[in-house]
């Protein structure tokens, strides 16, 4: 009888982790996802996604400068073709020149309002987006059942691992009862 005292102890230990899982992913871990996701989004809006990098990047000049040529070709388009579209008549007195000098003058118009107005964009932006509540939001809105299914289904092996080890341990602290059990009978 002695000798099943590892057996027992393993199946114990089998069972008393496969309970505590249970009870971490149906109960804990569902009810801790709002406080995991606050942290996460806050993580995403310091971290991953910060407005104030993002404008600084955007604001850059060298950015600026790599979109130039997109809007100098709107602007030659515009002026070269939809003028005449769209205002005929002021098509007919203005040439090349004036074109050109309207363009320059556009060109500069548009060099000093971009970055002011990409800042202001983007501090519109910020005030809207707040990771943190969306975030928590969104995980608050997933039902308990969704997460334990969506735990269990991602993390089996770990769960399998764990009942293991709850075994092992069991069976050793069977083995050591047994060896302590040996010894006081000699005493």
């Amino acid at each position: 009888m002695i000798y099943c005292f590892p057996f027992i102890a393993a199946v114990i230990g089998w069972i008393f982790n496969l309970v505590l899982i249970q009870y971490l992913f149906k109960n804990v871990l569902p009810s801790k996802l709002p406080s995991l996701g606050s942290k996460a989004g806050k993580y995403v809006s310091d971290k991953v996604f910060n407005i104030d990098q993002l404008a600084s990047k955007l604001t850059d000049p060298q950015q600026l400068e790599s979109v130039r040529p997109f809007i100098e070709g709107h602007i030659d388009h515009f002026l070269n073709e939809k003028l005449k579209e769209k205002m005929p008549t002021i098509a007919m007195f203005i040439g090349e020149k004036t074109i050109g000098m309207m363009k320059t003058a556009l060109m500069e118009e548009i060099d000093s309002l971009l970055p002011g107005l990409l800042n202001k964009f983007i501090g519109n932006l910020g005030n809207k987006m707040n990771f943190e509540k969306a975030l928590t939001t969104k995980l608050a809105e997933i039902p308990e059942e969704k997460i334990s299914a969506i735990l269990n289904e991602n993390l089996k092996r770990e769960k399998y691992l764990f009942q293991v080890f709850g075994a092992m341990s069991g069976f050793v602290i069977g083995l050591i009862l047994i060896v302590m059990l040996h010894f006081m009978e000699k005493l």
